[in-house]
């Protein structure tokens, strides 16, 4: 018994393992115009892509998709590797897949029979895609670079280009040009032509990335024509990741690296009155331009503050979308002493390290001296020598003193008026800068309030339950603003419509349990009532609010 124990134990030693490759085919029989769909899957993450080249003689590789599958349990994490890969044959009969490497380990060799006849096909079966990523998972509003390369054995014509990546809800920004280089691959010499585009997701989720397709625009064809596609797009899944945290100015700021500067120097000695510019610099890379927070303070102890401008740029780089922000402040101290200017922090998530960081331009301290009147020079009244000779000392003491008195009762009442006369200017001035901030600030609102309404709408009309929810909390933000808009319930409570309340509880009903059947028409309807009955109440209101400016500036 023990010898027969032995020997099972040594053949089960001695079969070959079980491959950690799975390979499985979309169907086993196919004509020669199909295209075959070949799933590899691996039981780990792996960043290296398949060998493709045994397939080469027998088929025509004419896409491949990574997908990263993960499952969680209270226990474990499982990560498995997968690639699909559309091929067209290239002969007909029974075809044998050979084993494929993936990783460390080889896939069973399979068999398919393809039927009929080859199409007649232009010369293209050496022509495909082959794209880069930088990651498959990305935080919302951060940057993912993607890297559209197109492998050929032949120079394409000077008509192709390549169409963009499309992703929900995502900014697409072109970096670089299409350049061309030259790779030794298998022994045989192939033309690469790539180029480079950063993607800013916004909608947290697992998402599919439609890659950039390569086409090109017949001469022959009538204006207008759509160009022929020569690759069809590559599909990736991308999770998007929600905000690691948000700081109390309400920003959130993904990038890979952030700068602030002070553009001039500061002046070391200033007097009451003297205004001076003061510029600041915020560079980012990863982020677009108009997600940089402002950098200037509104007000200041002692001090007059104006921001004179602010302006946006963007620069594509190969490595990503460097933006800056450069703001002037106008800043005029009112009094004498010393004038501190605080500490500017900017709280941001660096992409890289993957943790949140703090980046500070120091406070500094301005010595602000006191004004300098001009002193009036005291006259001096000439007499004869005789009367000089017989004048009394005291009556000249006496004369000196009152003179004395005068002059600086003069000077007295002079920088009385003069400051009575700065206060006043630097009143109004403050007023017309209020004035002008509440506008810019009840602009910018306005301007949101559009954009935000604009997306729910869309949403509303396409009945999408889903992305109605998040736009329907996007826009009360910026509808109610001086509410605490976060949820549904709080949107509501803001809103003070009872007609409201049940579309809402409609929506979460439907949310829950049938998606697909809400329709969105009588929301959308409700909320451009409501939209228009409260901006008619804001426009009487500040109608009423110029009259009363007007009349206090007339008086």
């Amino acid at each position: 018994m023990r010898s027969l124990l032995a020997l099972l134990l040594l053949l089960s030693c001695s079969l070959p393992a079980e491959a950690d490759v799975r390979a499985s085919l979309d169907r086993y029989s196919l004509t020669a115009a199909d295209v075959l769909t070949l799933t590899l899957e691996a039981t780990d993450q792996l960043e290296q892509r398949p060998d493709l080249t045994p397939l080469e003689g027998d088929f025509s590789v004419l896409s491949s998709r990574k997908v990263i599958i993960s499952s969680h349990s209270s226990s474990s994490r499982a990560v498995r590797t997968r690639w699909e890969l559309q091929l067209r044959p290239r002969t007909t009969g029974k075809i044998r897949i050979p084993p494929l490497r993936l990783g460390n380990d080889l896939s069973a060799p399979m068999e398919v029979e393809v039927t009929g006849n080859l199409a007649p096909t232009r010369n293209r079966s050496n022509l495909f895609m082959d794209s880069l990523l930088s990651q498959d998972q990305v935080y919302s509003n951060a940057q993912l670079l993607y890297t559209a390369r197109a492998l050929h054995t032949e120079p394409l014509p000077e008509s192709a280009r390549f169409q963009p990546p499309q992703l929900p809800e995502a900014l697409v920004i072109t970096l670089t040009e299409p350049r061309s280089y030259e790779t030794d691959r298998g022994g045989e010499t192939w033309h690469i032509t790539e180029q480079s585009f950063a993607l800013f997701p916004s909608t947290e989720g697992l998402h599919t990335l439609r890659g950039a397709r390569l086409t090109v625009q017949d001469d022959t064809a009538s204006e207008g024509a759509e160009a022929a596609t020569l690759t069809p797009a590559e599909r990736f899944e991308i999770e998007v990741l929600p905000q690691a945290h948000l700081n109390q100015r309400g920003y959130w700021l993904p990038a890979e690296r952030l700068k602030i500067e002070e553009l001039t120097p500061l002046p070391s000695q200033l007097q009451p009155g003297e205004r001076f510019v003061r510029e600041i610099r915020l560079t980012a890379l990863g982020l677009p331009a108009d997600a940089l927070p402002a950098l200037s303070v509104a007000e200041l102890d002692g001090a007059f503050v104006r921001i004179e401008d602010v302006s946006l740029t963007e620069t594509p780089e190969p490595q990503g979308l460097v933006s800056t922000r450069t703001e002037k402040i106008v800043i005029e101290p009112l009094g004498e002493g010393s004038l501190p200017l605080p500490a500017i922090d900017i709280h941001w998530w660096n992409t890289l390290s993957d943790r949140g960081q703090i980046l500070t331009l120091p406070g500094q301290t301005l010595n602000v001296g006191s004004v300098v009147l001009p002193t009036p020079a005291m006259p001096v009244r000439e007499s004869d020598g005789a009367m000089a000779q017989s004048a009394h000392p005291s009556r000249i003491l006496v004369a000196g003193l009152g003179l004395l008195s005068i002059v600086s009762s003069l000077g007295w009442l002079y920088s009385w008026h003069q400051l009575r006369q700065l206060r006043k200017r630097d009143r109004v001035a403050s007023q017309e800068v209020q004035a002008a901030e509440a506008e810019q600030l009840h602009r910018s609102h306005q301007q949101a309030e559009r954009n935000t309404f604009q997306a729910l709408a869309i949403a509303c009309q396409q009945n999408d339950a889903d992305s109605t929810q998040q736009r329907l909390i996007d826009w009360g933000q910026q509808f109610w603003f001086e509410h605490q808009v976060h949820s549904l319930t709080t949107l509501c409570e803001a809103a003070g419509s009872q007609a409201l309340d049940f579309l809402i509880l409609d929506l979460e009903h439907h949310l829950r349990h049938e998606p697909s059947l809400w329709q969105g028409d009588l929301l959308l309807e409700a909320l451009e009532t409501l939209r228009r009955r409260r901006l008619r109440e804001t426009e009487t209101l500040q109608s009423g609010n110029t009259a009363e400016q007007d009349l206090m500036l007339a008086s």
